[in-house]
């Protein structure tokens, strides 16, 4: 690999490493970004209910698997002996 290839590769992490945590931070959350977290989360939890409500005999099912039980030997009858 040349020298210029690592270099250039060394650039692009200490970018990224200094886009992905900066120094200093200047954040405000207005009202209206926290409206719509809320907004978000209230989707969200609706969207898993109505999921777990449509599935939920299966998910019953899933759960509810009882072991398979192994088939009883044929017994002859008396008939036969």
């Amino acid at each position: 690999m040349s020298t210029v290839n690592r270099l250039f590769r060394l650039l692009i992490v200490a970018a990224l490493v200094a886009m992905i945590f900066p120094l200093a931070l200047s954040a405000y959350i207005d009202p209206g970004t926290g409206s719509y977290i809320l907004q978000v989360l209230i989707a969200a939890f609706v969207a898993v209910s109505f999921t777990i409500k449509v599935f939920w005999k299966r998910i019953k099912k899933f759960f509810s698997r009882k072991k398979e039980e192994k088939p009883e030997p044929l017994q002859e009858s008396a008939d036969e002996k």
